[in-house]
């Protein structure tokens, strides 16, 4: 293996240690630091490195159980393949934590009922197909009316289903919400 120098630099995307839900840093788990020397170690323009898993562990001060139990996790995680070849182990790089592109366009704003907090508040489960396209067609103030109207109706009063008089309440309510004329 070639001298390495002191120091390095190592460029990567913010968003892999940066991540809101840190994403990369939850599935690398402590292997994230043996995934950084591997970049570190990476030839420019290739995606592959030859390790000695004994002197990576002299050189990071750990025991090769430890480099070889993260190897193994980085592989079931898909970040390398790992294959050995004449002694050593090459490492190939599968996932370089590159930057997203920029989305087309923005996100869509996030959605204050979901399926799961409907069926919470009424009290049943098991609607998911006909919950979802009621949502997709209406928008959360609608929502909210036909929720509070189902809500109120005692459940010795309801026929069928709480759901049911939610999905009629929410269709109602969209009959008469004003329609949009763009007239002067």
């Amino acid at each position: 293996m070639s001298a390495i120098s002191d120091q390095i630099t190592i460029r990567l995307p913010r968003r892999f240690l940066e991540h809101p839900r840190a994403f990369h840093l939850a599935r690398m788990r402590a292997a994230v630091w043996l995934y950084l020397v591997l970049l570190s170690r990476l030839p420019p323009g290739s995606d592959t490195v030859d390790v000695d898993p004994a002197e990576l562990a002299r050189a990071m001060g750990l025991p090769e159980g430890t480099i070889r139990s993260w190897l193994g996790h980085l592989r079931s995680q898909r970040y390398v393949e790992v294959r050995r070849v004449d002694g050593v182990i090459r490492v190939r790089l599968k996932r370089q934590v590159a930057a997203p592109a920029p989305p087309d366009r923005p996100p869509a704003p996030a959605r204050f009922f979901t399926i799961a907090k409907l069926e919470n508040t009424l009290s049943e489960t098991g609607h998911q197909d006909l919950l979802e396209p009621a949502l997709a067609a209406h928008a959360d103030p609608a929502v909210k009316r036909a929720l509070a109207g189902a809500l109120a109706v005692p459940a010795g009063e309801i026929r069928r289903s709480r759901t049911a008089l939610f999905l009629y309440l929410l269709k109602r309510h969209a009959q008469e919400e004003p329609r949009h004329d763009p007239r002067p």
